[in-house]
């Protein structure tokens, strides 16, 4: 709880610095669209603020007059040229969430960058980095089986003539020059274990509301969340955002990976929004502020009168009520940096079918994101296209005989087993039998460390350029558009700094409903400030806590006996509200615990009302 009474030594405050007033402090929005509606467009007058009153000791009283005025501005149009944008605080424009991202594209994307890398290129990148760019490319004519279990198949080649890439081809059911792996089942495998495992991808701020109290949001699967900050800074954070970043920790497993290591380095030249991008949003506002008491003070504070219009701020029948215009048009990430971490350890593939579905393997207790887990699961998903089949082979050549001592077989689980009759002489045994994917695992983990790479040392890092996002424009701005109409309570922080009113900590504030309200008759009422209520400094930070223990009006000074409510009344249901006529009297507690008594007086005229604010404690 920050202290707001100055003669407290407590912590400084946070306040905005102090300034003119511009039509009676109105904000951005609501002073160009007051100043419009005059003769002229006249200027704005500015007029000094007067010092803020003394603090009431207790039993100390201060009369007051509150006023409730309105300006409506209907379908008033405010654009946000790129430098507007990024001169409203982060945490605002950080808040305001546009899309999830598919990144699908993107990752496929990068891989096809590594496979068709120009041969100058490959030569400048480190040594696993270079073993990559191979084994994404590896087919079953280039297929290096030296050092693997599979050497073995060369010797079963050349007892009968036959080539080994003929015996994987039929294993894999792809031709002789067809990659092993495809592009597309290798970018699967990377988006369900390195991508979609950071914190990250899985969830992402928003605001809190019945469905979401802990404004915390699912992201969609292989997706990043964007948000106006990421647009209009060419998503500078995207290092930061998917680097390293610490885990939750599983309960159950003490030795859980604490932190996941990241998939992007390091990323620049997005050029998302263009040097003259512009955002129009169209709004219908009543502009003016609430006026309000600030008992801590004992006078009169002006409340943003936005935060409670905005499920009518917006009319998103009209197409133009957002207009986003000079995005780029073929979103691309200039420079790309993906990393993907070894294990430290040399995994064998398994050799038993058990624990099905995925045999015995020591890699799949390994965590998701490590290259081997990868490449097992690449197997897996590959394994999945290939249908249960048995091949079997003779000599090759002149021989007419029909003895065919080769067998290779793959049944609908993946397990595939390589026999040889007993009458061929080989200096290697063929492989024993195991899952497609130990099969892969261990050619690749060969493959991966070629070039005198310890186990370790073969963590992968590969900088790519002028990767396509694959996203189209209008795409983008259609889900855009979607999405903030699904949930404007994302854009309330933007429209709050757009209209920009609030002076002073009010705790309470007049308001009187709209004859459409279906309350009859010009009525008054007080409304309790909420934590949107709460002003920001120019940081986009909150100048104090929302730290009433008591929020609400009550019938007795022992707070006892609450009479407001946050019943619906033109949209409103958060704020405590109560009706008030002259001569009741209420009691509240302010944010520091002190107690007040309110007594309502005459009605000087139909939109302003009189009271006395006593402290009693």
């Amino acid at each position: 709880m920050e202290a707001r009474d100055s003669i407290r030594p407590a912590a400084p405050v946070r306040r905005r610095p102090a300034r003119p007033a511009r039509l009676s402090r109105l904000g951005p929005l609501a002073a160009a669209a007051l100043a419009c509606a005059l003769p002229g467009c006249v200027d704005a007058v500015t007029v000094e603020q007067p010092p803020p009153p003394s603090a009431l000791g207790v039993n100390e009283s201060r009369a007051l007059t509150l006023e409730f005025l309105r300006f409506d501005a209907r379908g008033f149009a405010k654009t946000l040229t790129l430098d507007e944008l990024k001169a409203i605080p982060r945490p605002t424009l950080e808040g305001i969430w546009l899309l999830d991202l598919d990144i699908a594209a993107l990752i496929e994307n990068a891989l096809l960058k590594v496979m068709y890398m120009p041969p100058a290129e490959i030569a400048a990148l480190p040594p696993a980095s270079r073993n990559l760019v191979g084994l994404l490319n590896m087919t079953p004519e280039n297929a290096d089986l030296r050092g693997t279990s599979l050497e073995g198949l060369l010797g079963v080649g050349n007892a009968v003539g036959l080539p080994t890439s003929k015996i994987l081809s039929d294993l894999v059911g792809a031709a002789g020059n067809e990659r092993l792996i495809p592009v597309q089942i290798t970018a699967q495998a990377v988006l369900e274990n390195l991508v979609s495992t950071h914190p990250n991808t899985q969830r992402r701020r928003g605001p809190p509301n019945d469905e979401h109290p802990d404004g915390v949001y699912p992201v969609a699967p292989h997706s990043i969340p964007v948000t106006l900050y990421d647009v209009v800074t060419d998503f500078a954070g995207l290092a930061e955002q998917f680097g390293p970043a610490p885990l939750d920790p599983d309960p159950e497993d003490p030795d859980s990976p604490k932190m996941h290591p990241g998939f992007i380095k390091a990323a620049s030249g997005v050029k998302a929004a263009l040097d003259d991008f512009t955002m129009t949003v169209r709004v219908d506002v009543n502009a003016l502020p609430y006026k309000g008491v600030d008992a801590t003070r004992a006078g009169v504070a002006s409340v943003n009168s936005t935060p409670g219009q905005i499920d009518t701020l917006f009319d998103f029948s009209e197409p133009d009520w957002l207009v986003l215009d000079n995005l780029a048009r073929n979103l691309s990430i200039g420079e790309l940096t993906l990393a993907i971490p070894e294990s430290a350890t040399y995994l064998p593939g398994g050799t038993s079918r058990e624990p099905a579905p995925r045999g015995d393997s020591p890699v799949w207790e390994q965590p998701l994101w490590e290259f081997e887990h990868i490449l097992a699961r690449a197997g897996e998903l590959r394994a999945a296209q290939i249908e249960d089949h048995c091949a079997s082979y003779g000599p090759q050549g002149t021989s007419t005989s029909d003895f065919q001592p080769v067998k290779v077989c793959v049944d609908d689980t993946g397990w595939t087993e390589i026999s040889v009759d007993d009458s061929i002489v080989l200096e290697e045994p063929p492989p024993s039998p195991s899952y497609f994917w130990d099969i892969l695992l261990e050619v690749a983990q060969a493959r991966l460390h070629d070039g005198g790479l310890d186990e370790g040392e073969a963590d992968l890092e590969v900088t790519l350029r002028d990767v396509p996002v694959g996203v189209k424009t209008e795409d983008l701005v259609a889900s855009i558009k979607e999405n903030l109409a699904k949930d404007p309570a994302v854009l309330k922080e933007m429209a709050i700094e757009l209209n920009d009113n609030a002076a002073g900590d009010a705790d309470f504030y007049l308001y009187q409903p709209s004859t459409e309200s279906g309350v009859a008759g010009q009525r008054d009422y007080l409304y309790f400030v909420a934590p949107d209520d709460i002003r920001k400094d120019a940081e986009g930070a909150r100048v104090r806590d929302y730290a009433y223990e008591s929020p609400g009006f009550f019938a007795d000074a022992a707070l006892a006996k609450k009479v407001s409510t946050t019943d619906e009344i033109d949209g409103d249901a958060l704020h405590e509200k109560v009706e008030v006529k002259p001569g009741d009297t209420l009691y509240f507690a302010d944010d520091e615990g002190r107690r007040y008594e309110i007594k309502i007086g005459d009605k000087p005229s139909a939109h302003r009302l009189s009271l006395t604010l006593t402290r009693i404690q």
